[in-house]
């Protein structure tokens, strides 16, 4: 009777493993490589990045202006990080917005920012807003609060689960809302 050893199995299984893995990140490697040589970029990959950008534009009368610190460019998608915007209605109102990320798909022309939060002001009324997540669609030019949404400022609080800013400052609340408005000199606690 013979005694095979486990060891060399073992190392046998683990070379095995390890030449499959290699072959598998080689031809991954050749195919972006050949992409690439083609002119052609893997998807998912920016063929541009742009930084420290400055936007100024008017929209209907309303001034905007937005600052991005940086810009991953694909063939129909954009990442932006942070992104802080600055937007004076016609009407007076000055709206602020700050956020980590986002992204524009341009197919369908909309855009996701994570983690909004900001100010409006009018006159002197100031509320400071924030939400998980608020999402733009250029056909509509609504914005939707589909995870919630809650401003809050010296005359009161608002929050609801779901919301959506309809052009014209319109705001339509769904799943749920709660507005409490402060008599003069009570504060949020």
């Amino acid at each position: 009777m013979t005694e095979k050893s486990p060891w060399k199995k073992r190392i046998l299984i683990l070379l095995l493993v390890l030449g499959i893995g290699g072959y598998f990140a080689f031809e991954v490697v050749k195919d972006a490589a050949r992409d690439l040589s083609e002119g052609r970029i893997p998807a998912g990959i920016p063929d541009s990045i742009l930084e420290n950008i400055t936007i100024d534009r008017d929209v209907n009368g309303d001034q905007w202006k937005a600052d991005v610190g940086k810009v991953e460019r694909g063939k129909d998608w954009a990442n932006l990080f942070i992104i802080d915007v600055e937007v004076v209605r016609k009407n007076g109102q000055v709206w602020t917005l700050k956020s980590p990320e986002g992204r524009y798909f341009e197919k369908n022309m909309r855009a996701d920012i994570t983690e909004p939060k900001g100010t409006m002001t009018d006159g002197d009324i100031l509320f400071h807003y924030r939400a998980p997540l608020a999402s733009w669609d250029q056909k509509s030019n609504n914005v939707v609060f589909a995870k919630g949404f809650e401003a809050s400022g010296d005359l009161g609080l608002f929050e609801t689960g779901h919301m959506t800013l309809l052009p014209g400052g319109i705001m339509e609340a769904a799943k749920g809302a709660t507005l409490k408005w402060f008599d003069q000199g009570e504060k949020i606690p």
